[in-house]
């Protein structure tokens, strides 16, 4: 009897745990829409696969370590997906929506934006010794939501005084921050440890903020971008200041 309810539990528990690597493979999935709707021209919908590839993406880890099922293996399919779906696809989105007006210079920097993107996950991999608050370089997800960002809200910044953005010069500094701040060694937080015991720690303040940002899609407001530029210069600074610290001590 107790040998039988003993296997009927690990059968119901197997399709479970197969659940986080179902989502990296939903992420992967993704990337591979998002690129061929932006060789179909329809760019919003491309942005958006890459936006809910970033959610699964930060799902399917954390169920795997809420499961107690995490591997090399899951670990690595991770890094694959993430390759597809915030290196390669960000980057064919930018080149179908403006950059191949660049010419040869518009290949260039989506170049230099793969290669940083792909530099970013293969150290984030061979990183055994990372702290476990933070990521070392701007995390994918965050890079390709970024830059793509300006296109979900396209509307809305072109009839902001943020118009500028979109000019060529604009543009390429833009993708160029990007892919400089992927491979720095500036300090950005992971959320995956410790989540602050503070009453506004910054995991809960962009949880807080998550439904709000969902809302601004919905109405066309750019709050997930303030989001991000918030997430980016707070973590500059932090670790600017961090920096000043340890040298006049």
């Amino acid at each position: 009897m107790i040998k039988r309810l003993f296997i009927e539990r690990a059968r119901s528990i197997k399709p479970l745990n197969a659940l986080p690597t179902f989502l990296t493979f939903a992420n992967a999935c993704l990337g591979l829409i998002s690129i061929i709707q932006s060789l179909e021209d329809n760019y919003m919908w491309a942005a958006y696969c890459i936006f809910f590839a970033a959610i699964l993406d930060g799902c399917d880890g954390r169920l795997a370590r809420k499961l107690g099922v995490e591997s090399l293996l899951g670990s690595e399919l991770d890094s694959l997906s993430d390759a597809i779906s915030f290196v390669l696809a960000p980057a064919i989105l930018l080149y179908s929506w403006t950059v191949s007006d660049f010419g040869i210079l518009g290949v260039a920097i989506l170049a230099l934006y793969l290669c940083a993107g792909l530099f970013r996950l293969a150290r984030f991999n061979i990183e055994s010794n990372q702290e476990k608050n933070v990521f070392i370089g701007l995390p994918t997800p965050v890079a390709a939501f970024f830059v793509t960002s300006f296109i979900v809200y396209q509307e809305w910044l072109e009839a902001s005084r943020a118009y500028f953005i979109f000019h060529k010069l604009w543009m390429i500094i833009l993708i160029v921050l990007i892919a400089y701040l992927m491979i720095s060694s500036i300090k950005f937080p992971s959320f995956k440890g410790n989540r602050g015991a503070g009453r506004f720690s910054l995991y809960k303040i962009f949880m807080y903020l998550f439904p709000v940002g969902l809302l601004g899609i919905v109405f066309g407001y750019p709050i997930f971008l303030f989001m991000q530029l918030w997430y980016i210069f707070y973590s500059i600074g932090t670790t600017a200041l961090s920096r000043f610290n340890s040298k006049n001590n």
